[in-house]
């Protein structure tokens, strides 16, 4: 570039400034020749505006009395539930509170929900099929929302010979065992299960082998 060129460019930028200067309204524009990110920016974001869309805001309708009856009716298809459970999966169905309780009303009052039966019934087949004591009864049935005491008192020596049949299948498996330590975890297993410290303690005894053990 001659130094006559470049002088005539600073002249030129020069006079852009003092241009500039008195009208600060154009201030911001670049000089000749000179594009800006910023517009380019500016323009490429109004481009890109996306209107809202009005459905994408539109509430979902509540969910009536029927259909909540229906979805109940569903779970209860599957398997028999407690009042507190029906009313959980009503929940996670964004079923409205007034709702949930009315419909549960309703259920209870077609015999269709009875926590008291379905809680001994819960007992009985624990206490038959998993030989479990009353404590771990309890347990199970607080889990389904069911209150344990709706149970009669159990009998003693019914849970003791629960206890003692558990412990003697128990053992079984515990065979390859020195005494000390199959005991120890025989102990365990039948208070994780529920029965009482005095009921194992029989239990462990009533099953313990007689005579010398052979290797």
């Amino acid at each position: 570039m001659s130094e006559q060129s470049r002088l005539a460019g600073v002249t030129q930028l020069s006079a852009w400034v003092a241009s500039r200067e008195d009208d600060p309204a154009e201030a911001w524009a670049p000089p000749p020749g000179v594009r800006s990110s910023g517009s380019r920016r500016a323009r490429a974001a109004d481009d890109h505006v996306i209107e809202a869309d009005p459905e994408a805001a539109v509430e979902p309708e509540p969910v009536d009395e029927e259909a909540a009856r229906s979805i109940a009716l569903r779970a209860l298809g599957r398997r028999a539930a407690s009042r507190q459970e029906l009313d959980r999966t009503l929940e996670r169905r964004d079923v409205a509170p007034e709702v949930r309780e009315a419909v549960l009303e309703r259920l209870e009052s077609e015999g269709l929900v009875d926590d008291a039966q379905l809680a001994e019934d819960l007992a009985e087949r624990l206490r038959e099929r998993k030989h479990l004591g009353e404590r771990g009864i309890a347990a199970e049935l607080r889990k389904r929302g069911l209150d344990p005491a709706v149970l009669e008192r159990a009998d003693q020596d019914d849970e003791l010979q629960r206890a003692i049949d558990a412990a003697a299948e128990r053992r079984r498996r515990l065979g390859s065992l020195d005494d000390e330590t199959a005991e120890r975890r025989l102990s365990g297993w039948l208070q994780r299960r529920g029965f009482g410290g005095a009921t194992v303690r029989i239990a462990i005894e009533r099953t313990r082998a007689r005579g010398p053990r052979f290797r």
